[in-house]
């Protein structure tokens, strides 16, 4: 079992590798931000990005999971409960079309 932690300080948030090095599979949870730090530690280790989950919807940023899945050829995984909303569906899936609020 290989696990490493990502832990983000804008926002506060941990996402998390984990996956088997024999087998070369590994899951990704909760991924924030740029998602080049998560296919470096992919790469570190031998393994390829079967999975991506979000555990839950977040209230203060944009999950990176879609973009994270759709670069790795990963399935993506929401828990089913999910009540996303149309507005939170279009920027996960075009994140670059949408502006970040002014740093204050």
């Amino acid at each position: 079992m290989i696990l490493r932690q990502f832990l983000h300080s804008d926002p506060v948030a941990a996402s998390y590798l984990f996956g088997c090095g024999g087998r070369a599979t590994a899951a990704v949870v909760d991924p924030v931000g740029d998602i080049s730090p998560y296919l470096s530690a992919a790469n570190a280790t031998g393994m390829r990005i079967h999975y991506v989950f979000d555990t839950h919807l977040h209230a203060d940023h944009v999950s990176a999971g879609r973009a994270l899945a759709e670069a790795t050829g990963a399935e993506y995984v929401l828990f089913a409960d999910a009540k996303v909303r149309r507005i939170q569906k279009l920027i996960a899936m075009h994140p670059n079309e949408f502006m970040a609020p002014p740093a204050v």
